[in-house]
């Protein structure tokens, strides 16, 4: 890739971020190039101006946002703890479903455990059972037991995919802990681990920071990153999903131990 400094400066400048070019004239032609990919293959300007946006939001006074909140209509959020008598239906239209292999389980793991105390991804703890049971484990047996609950009802065979949304950090550690556990029992066919994009990290005044002296420091686009990884041409989730004729999808974050 020919590399073009001046403009790369000019484009640093429209949103104040020169400081990335600051150690430059320390970098080996091999640094250079990584730095220059780094900044290349993100619109940064666009990163910063939704920051920004999103700090003058928060600190935007003028509307108490406790006032505008307003229920829900009941056809767009219905609870079935507030129609305890609708529960069998439910649960036959759901497994009726499962049956006929259009739901598929998507979760939330592109986190480490961090806040648990741990380096590893959140979905490898162990929350302290006295089975000794991973979150991984936990989640994937519910998920053979809806298998053969819709099963048993139904008289077919039949599969829930399970789509593990990972990140640069946690996928790795993620596959190889599956596999070494012989995937919990699941036919690994049906488990699906893909990546969230990730974002440049920013200090407070905007500034994006700098991992190395050559690399943009970088971080997990959040659970909100999930649309973007589902259509990223890349990784064709979404048309995975078509090819199976997935209808209904059951999304969830790896930390709720009390999923079902």
């Amino acid at each position: 890739m020919a590399q073009d400094w001046e403009a790369v400066r000019s484009r640093l400048a429209q949103c104040g971020q020169e400081h990335l070019l600051r150690h430059l004239g320390e970098l080996s032609e091999e640094q250079k190039a990584e730095l220059y990919a780094d900044i290349a293959e993100t619109d940064l300007c666009r990163v910063v101006r939704c920051f920004q946006e999103s700090q003058q939001k928060d600190s935007d006074s003028c509307e108490v946002k406790d006032d505008l909140l307003r229920p829900l209509d009941d056809w767009i959020c219905g609870s079935t703890a507030r129609d305890v008598d609708s529960v069998p239906r439910w649960e036959g239209i759901g497994l009726e479903m499962i049956s006929r292999n259009e739901v598929a389980v998507l979760l939330l793991a592109g986190g480490q455990g961090t806040r648990l105390g741990v380096k590893y991804p959140k979905g490898m703890y162990n929350v302290g059972l006295p089975s000794g049971k991973t979150l991984y484990q936990l989640q994937a047996e519910r998920i053979r037991r809806l298998q053969k609950l819709a099963e048993e009802r139904f008289g077919k065979e039949c599969r829930i995919p399970w789509y593990i949304m990972t990140s640069d950090y946690t996928k790795d550690p993620t596959l190889k802990f599956f596999e070494k556990n012989s995937y919990f029992g699941l036919d690994p066919r049906h488990v699906m681990v893909f990546e969230q994009h990730m974002l440049p990290c920013l200090t407070n005044d905007a500034k994006i920071v700098l991992d190395q002296k050559y690399r943009l420091a970088r971080a997990p686009d959040g659970n909100g990153g999930l649309y973007e990884a589902l259509i990223d041409p890349k990784q064709n989730v979404l048309g995975e999903m078509e090819t199976r004729g997935v209808k209904c999808v059951h999304v969830y974050c790896v930390d709720n131990i009390l999923v079902k």
